[in-house]
């Protein structure tokens, strides 16, 4: 390593321990920068460039989970408001989220896909929980509990061989002879965790039992798919429809794994599970693209979001070069923060998980720095 490349180590180590120490405490200029870039004033986030200035229930549920933790209840509400109005008819409680929203040929916004997306449907419901006890608002509660409730009764089913599981949706993954198409990047463990605490007489303790075999077993190589196939009869398997690739779902694994406590269950087993991963980033030292579930393989360059979204667990691994040449990398290119909606959420959620914005305990409660440590 040139004495140069090493002074830019040293200065991005020093960065990056003075941010983890102060940032957490400081006006989130991520989140800022977000809401200015892809956040409309009503409330709507918007995939910028995409055919139809699309929006999904899944922006919306990440970026209610990010306001909460920047304590902005202001945009809490806007992004709540609007996406009960207009992907739920007016009434979370009694309607699902629709998955996608956007403009038609004359420009007018509407449901383009009206199937609701279960991942985005947690983070709903969690968000709304945790807003409940941090900000003490009694209407996030209940709408809380209905949507866990349906998300329970629509988006589940008693599978063969692996107990209660979380469908993608509550249409299109269930066929013929009892097969189902999975995606393991749909479940935080940490949220059932949480919702069993809250619901104790639903069966989200089951739902969290079968989510860890699912993530677990189909990372058997060190690495996750964006999607799998199951039957009792086959158990997880891949077809030319649904191959073992892992990349743009398969990332998020990584990274929630990485949001839960030391002391939650299935964290270390994860954690050594994820370990040949790791190993191969360290070597190549950014996070690929591709990666392929039967075999461990990994394949090109990943996205600067990809990186970031890695940070918090190469963190717990004690890489600090690979973090710190990271980092470094994030600070000189920020372009895809104003441009790319994926990749911000990606960083988003990384950066603010390795600077401690936020910390989720073992029963899946969340602990937004604002609400500790920085009073």
């Amino acid at each position: 390593m040139s004495l140069f490349n090493r002074a830019l180590l040293i200065a991005a180590f020093f960065t990056f321990s003075v941010s983890a120490q102060t940032q957490q405490c400081e006006p989130w200029q991520g989140w800022q920068v977000f809401k200015n870039h892809f956040i409309s004033d009503d409330g709507r986030v918007i995939d910028l460039g995409s055919k139809q200035n699309i929006t999904t229930s899944e922006g919306q549920s990440y970026a209610l989970f990010f306001a909460l933790v920047a304590n902005d209840k202001a945009a809490f509400d806007n992004i709540l408001d609007w996406t009960q109005e207009n992907l739920s008819e007016g009434d979370l409680s009694t309607r699902l989220p629709a998955w996608q929203w956007g403009e038609n040929s004359d420009k007018t916004g509407e449901i383009l896909d009206s199937n609701p997306a279960s991942d985005s449907d947690l983070w709903i419901a969690y968000s709304l929980s945790q807003a409940a006890i941090l900000w003490d608002e009694r209407r996030y509660s209940i709408l809380a509990a209905v949507m866990a409730q349906r998300i329970m009764r629509e988006e589940t089913a008693y599978i063969s061989g692996l107990g209660l599981t979380l469908l993608p949706a509550p249409a299109g993954f269930e066929f013929k002879n009892d097969t189902y198409k999975l995606n393991p990047s749909y479940s935080p463990l940490f949220i059932y965790q949480q919702f069993s605490k809250l619901y104790p007489h639903s069966p989200w303790q089951q739902l969290h039992e079968g989510s860890a075999k699912l993530i677990l077993d189909t990372a058997y190589k060190g690495v996750s798919p964006d999607w799998v196939m199951y039957s009792p009869a086959k158990g997880f398997y891949y077809d030319k429809k649904v191959p073992d690739l892992g990349s743009f779902n398969a990332i998020r694994v990584y990274l929630w794994a990485s949001m839960m406590a030391e002391d939650a269950p299935y964290k270390k087993e994860l954690t050594a599970q994820f370990l040949p991963f790791l190993e191969d980033i360290n070597k190549r030292g950014y996070v690929p693209l591709n990666t392929y579930a039967t075999s461990g393989k990994t394949q090109k360059r990943g996205p600067l979001g990809f990186n970031a979204a890695l940070l918090p667990l190469l963190a717990s691994q004690a890489n600090d070069s690979l973090v710190m040449a990271i980092q470094q990398k994030l600070m000189v290119d920020k372009s895809f923060t104003q441009t790319r909606y994926y990749d911000s959420v990606l960083n988003l959620f990384g950066n603010s998980a390795l600077n401690k914005r936020f910390s989720i305990t073992a029963d899946g409660t969340l602990r937004p720095a604002w609400s500790t440590e920085c009073r």
